[in-house]
């Protein structure tokens, strides 16, 4: 069985009242629907992996940009076009 810690939060009763709300509708018990819905809060902000990635396909959007600017003007489109 996977660990885990138990937590006390204080939140305001208009907001636990809407999240009891939503929660009995889905048919989730509170522990699920906090899991549940703090997983989807943390996936919008990226790990130290996503980071890495995303700079690396920044880096390779920027040569791209680069190469197409030094290169465009030899690209096939300027090329006349095929004929048999």
């Amino acid at each position: 069985m996977a660990q885990v810690e138990r937590v006390a939060v204080s939140l305001p009763k208009k907001l636990v009242h809407r999240i009891e709300k939503l929660r009995d509708r889905m048919g989730l018990n509170r522990s699920k629907f906090y899991q549940k819905a703090l997983k989807a809060y943390l996936e919008e902000f990226p790990g130290e992996e996503d980071k890495k990635l995303a700079q690396l396909y920044q880096e390779i959007h920027q040569t791209d940009q680069e190469l197409l600017r030094h290169f465009g003007q030899h690209s096939y489109k300027h090329f006349p076009p095929y004929q048999q």
